[in-house]
């Protein structure tokens, strides 16, 4: 803090020594002497006052420097404060940052082997897309070109033949070979016929002679041929009701 003393000049009491003021008996030597010594007394005390005068006025602006490097030194502290926190918060950031790289780095392999999964089934659904079974489709649709059969169930020796099936198989209007039906629906309205059916050798080119009298005998040989006739029907319809094919 500036000293207000210094603010205060100095004050010379005589200011003014003349010949007027001074003994008559004072040698001129002596007289020029003490006229030089006034002089040169208001000079010191002319520059003591300015020196003083300085002197305030430095302290003044030490002080006012003061202040302003006190403002400073308090900026400084909060600032250094603020770094100091912002270092700790970059540190942290850092440790963050490096934490987001290791993740970034595992879902890239994450990513990088997804990638490699997803070109494996796309290749896999390519293949399948060039070789399946449509549910919806309305155009032919070709199964087991290059050979093989198509086989369904487990069958122990499957054969040669190009569909097989461990169980039945149902066809709901009729069977074909070579675009001629075959096997139909069931022919209903039969009545299931009696007796015994003839399974054994049957001759059909067999020829009974008949005479123009119709002899007995030949008569019996005759009805013995027609009921094998109609036994060999029965088995014959037996045949076919065993298949299911009439009713």
């Amino acid at each position: 803090m500036a000293d207000s003393d210094l603010n205060t000049p100095v004050t010379i009491s005589n200011t003014r020594i003349d010949a007027s003021i001074l003994p008559s008996n004072f040698s001129q030597a002596y007289f020029l002497y003490v006229i030089q010594q006034n002089t040169d007394l208001s000079n010191v005390a002319g520059k003591a006052n300015e020196a003083s005068q300085g002197a305030y006025d430095a302290q003044q602006q030490n002080d006012q420097q003061n202040a302003t490097l006190e403002n400073h030194e308090t900026r400084i502290t909060a600032n250094a404060l603020a770094i100091s926190g912002l270092t700790v918060r970059v540190i942290d950031t850092e440790a963050a940052i490096t934490s987001i790289q290791v993740n970034v780095a595992t879902l890239t392999t994450r990513v990088t082997t997804v990638e490699g999964v997803v070109t494996t089934l796309d290749t896999r659904v390519t293949t399948i897309e060039g070789d399946y079974l449509s549910k919806s489709a309305a155009v032919n649709q070709v199964i087991q070109s290059g050979g093989g059969s198509l086989i369904v169930g487990t069958i122990a020796t499957p054969t040669t033949d190009k569909i097989q099936s461990s169980d039945s198989v149902n066809a709901l209007v009729s069977y074909k070979v070579a675009g001629l039906k075959v096997i139909g629906p069931r022919e209903t309205g039969w009545t299931a016929s009696t007796g015994t059916a003839l399974k054994s050798a049957f001759n059909s080119n067999l020829s009974q002679s008949i005479s123009a009298a119709y002899t007995q005998v030949e008569v019996q040989a005759l009805n013995t041929n027609l009921v094998a006739a109609r036994q060999r029907i029965k088995a014959l319809e037996d045949a076919l009701r065993t298949h299911g094919l009439i009713n």
